[in-house]
């Protein structure tokens, strides 16, 4: 069953309760449920089953997992535990809801960067997801003039710049396994998708973490491979910026004001590189330095 809108924001709600207390007891937690704005049926406590309905599936869906001290009866989620950067976005949206949910007044003081359609899909690849259920997907590129019908096995969801990207393994409508497999696609590109019975075998030992680790951003593939990209900044105050928000999981310093990836230089990445304009000289592979270099080149005669 796809999960409501009604019911993720119980998951949120739950959630940052929990992490807000710190530590928190069952009555604790149902008198906070009793004057909750989500509480539609006016229960005075959350029935033991469905709390312990609602613990397993924010584990199997978010990866959190609330825990409980024995000896106290107090509930809690272990801080220590939320070491990737998917569960602090998760936890950092959660917290952003809820304060945005409990005070209508504070909306107009917070603005978010706008997201292109697509989000309506989410709750239905979240549920094929954990399910291993295929799904029925109509899909158009920027690049094509008409859509796209496949079935699709999602693997993992990412964001990336504003947009939702799905990732999966793609199979034609007659059967046939799109070689290029698996393939990305975005969310705000999808035109009607449907849940399926359906369901598909995971790939055995697949990790999203590790499948685009050597890259940055959602281009990513097989004849990509990561290579020692060497930049040099043109000042502290440049270098100071990428310090504070790195690139790529493997960006180091070796001298000042000098950084280097080990990274798949891709579309993305390269167009990453070149926001920064002037006050960033490539300096290693010698191939891409070169390519900056012609695109000076070409961008200058623009302007002459």
């Amino acid at each position: 069953m796809i999960m409501s809108v009604v019911q993720f924001k119980k998951y949120f709600w739950l959630v940052d309760t929990i992490r807000s207390a710190g530590k928190i007891t069952k009555e604790q937690i149902d008198r906070k449920w009793s004057n909750s704005r989500y509480n539609d049926s006016h229960e005075t406590a959350i029935p033991d089953t469905s709390f312990y309905r609602i613990r397993r599936d924010i584990e199997e869906l978010f990866d959190i997992e609330i825990l409980c001290e024995r000896a106290t009866g107090q509930y809690y989620i272990d801080d220590s535990d939320i070491n990737s950067q998917t569960k602090q976005w998760l936890l950092s949206q959660f917290a952003v809801s809820q304060s945005l949910d409990a005070s209508r007044e504070l909306r107009d003081s917070i603005i978010y960067e706008s997201i292109p359609e697509g989000t309506q899909y989410l709750t239905t690849i979240v549920t094929a997801i954990s399910e291993s259920r295929n799904l029925l997907c109509t899909h158009q590129r920027f690049d094509t003039d008409a859509p796209h019908g496949f079935y699709l096995s999602p693997l993992c969801l990412k964001v990336f710049k504003q947009r939702w990207y799905v990732l999966g393994i793609c199979t034609e409508l007659d059967g046939t396994i799109d070689p290029k497999s698996p393939k990305i696609y975005s969310l705000d590109r999808i035109i009607s998708l449907e849940l399926l019975e359906k369901t598909f075998k995971r790939p055995k030992n697949f990790d999203a973490h590790e499948y685009f680790a050597p890259f940055y951003g959602v281009f990513c593939g097989n004849d990509l491979k990561p290579e020692l990209v060497r930049v040099r900044v043109a000042s502290e105050k440049d270098a100071k910026y990428l310090r504070s928000l790195p690139l790529h999981h493997s960006q180091s310093e070796p001298e000042p004001c000098v950084f280097e990836w080990h990274v798949a230089p891709t579309f993305d990445f390269i167009q990453q590189l070149r926001t920064y304009g002037s006050n960033i000289e490539v300096l290693a592979p010698q191939l891409l330095r070169e390519q900056f270099a012609e695109e000076t080149r070409h961008l200058a005669q623009m302007y002459l």
